[in-house]
C-alpha cells in the first residue's frame, strides 16, 4: 500500500473516530474511543516507519551495486566514498 493510500485511509479513520467522539456525552465512551485514536495514530506511525525502512534498504542495496561497478574500475582507493567514485568515473567519461 502506497503512502499516499495510508494516510487517505487513516484521515477517514480519524474523522470517523472525532465524529464519535463528538456525539458522544458519556466520559467512559470518550475515553475508549480516544484510546482508539490513540492505537489508530501508533499504527500509522509505525506503517510509515516501516515504508521508510524499506525504502531505505532497497536505496542501499543500489547503491552497493553502483559501488561494485564502479570499484574494479581502479579510479579511486578502496573505500573511497561513492559520490567521489561517481565523480571521478564522470570526469573519466567527459574525457574520452
Amino acid at each position: 500500500m502506497d503512502v499516499r493510500e495510508i494516510k487517505k485511509k487513516f484521515d477517514e479513520a480519524s474523522e470517523e473516530l472525532r465524529l464519535l467522539y463528538e456525539a458522544t456525552v458519556d466520559v467512559k465512551d470518550r475515553l475508549a474511543i480516544r484510546k482508539e485514536m490513540n492505537r489508530l495514530h501508533r499504527l500509522y506511525v509505525i506503517q510509515l516507519e516501516s515504508d521508510d525502512a524499506a525504502d531505505d534498504g532497497a536505496e542501499s542495496e543500489t547503491l552497493a551495486e553502483v559501488r561494485q561497478h564502479l570499484e574494479p574500475l581502479g579510479l579511486a582507493p578502496e573505500g573511497t566514498p561513492l559520490p567521489e567514485l561517481a565523480r571521478l568515473a564522470a570526469l573519466k567519461i567527459t574525457e574520452k
